[in-house]
């Protein structure tokens, strides 16, 4: 596998490599679309259109009835139709990599040809606090090709652990060999050395920052101060979070942890 974050880098050669089909390895599990994300949207759609139909009834009879009746019927398609289809959604899990069944479209992904992992998080905030979910996976071959692993299924979490444990943890050790190196890696926006970290052009030094918290989908970092960061980096604006998170808990002086994402992480 190819270490993306460090710049003179190269894809490996494998002009005799095998069909991606015969290097998946065994089947672990089958995963299907929840309940959930089917019938919610869909129950909400319906109401929607009921209870836009019946209102525009009360008010003014029947053509009432269907003055909003094409708003409604779009509300519907734009929440019921994506709801539907994904009912169709089932991830194969195997030893060595993923095929993603969405409908007629099928997608197989191997692991050994992964060169990026980029996490989508659905934030949410609420009385007990901010919390930062993973709702897909987006996969990036050497060559370029992009795949989407939705999440949206029975033990999605199963499935980021799986992808993480492959794709992303192997190059842990490596990374922090390569920093010790005197080596500079990169993550995106951000820059990282054994001295400091770059984030677009503002440099601190470890040495400096009094604090790194990792919140919920992104790490913030303070100099000086505790209160207000000096510069805040989302988890899903950075290649092999995994990779980059841990690299920041060698590096920071000190660190707090306030962030239920790692539990998907592990």
């Amino acid at each position: 596998m190819a270490h993306p974050y460090r710049r003179d880098s190269t894809p490996p050669e494998a002009p005799t490599r095998r069909p991606a089909e015969d290097r998946l390895g065994n089947l672990r599990a089958v995963h299907r679309a929840t309940r959930r994300s089917v019938v919610v949207p869909i129950v909400f759609a319906t109401g929607l259109l009921v209870l836009a139909s019946s209102l525009g009834a009360r008010a003014y009879g029947l053509r009432g009835l269907l003055l909003p009746l094409p708003f409604s019927l779009a509300c519907f398609a734009l929440l019921a139709i994506p709801a539907l289809r994904r009912r169709k959604l089932r991830i194969e899990v195997h030893d060595g990599g993923l095929v993603v069944h969405q409908g007629r479209a099928r997608a197989v992904v191997v692991f050994e040809d992964v060169d990026e992992l980029w996490l989508e998080l659905d934030r949410r905030s609420s009385w007990a606090g901010d919390v930062a979910l993973i709702c897909a996976v987006r996969l990036v071959e050497h060559g370029g090709a992009e795949h989407t692993v939705p999440l949206g299924v029975e033990l999605g979490h199963e499935i980021t652990r799986h992808i993480i444990r492959h794709c992303s943890l192997p190059l842990v050790a490596d990374a922090e060999q390569a920093l010790r190196a005197g080596e500079t890696l990169t993550f995106g926006k951000v820059r990282i050395d054994a001295e400091a970290i770059l984030v677009g052009e503002s440099r601190a030094a470890w040495k400096d920052l009094s604090l790194v918290r990792m919140q919920p989908g992104r790490i913030a970092f303070f100099r000086g101060q505790t209160v207000i960061p000096w510069r805040t980096v989302a988890l899903d604006e950075v290649p092999h979070p995994t990779v980059f998170m841990n690299l920041v808990r060698a590096c920071a002086p000190r660190i707090e942890v306030d962030d239920r994402l790692g539990s998907q992480m592990g």
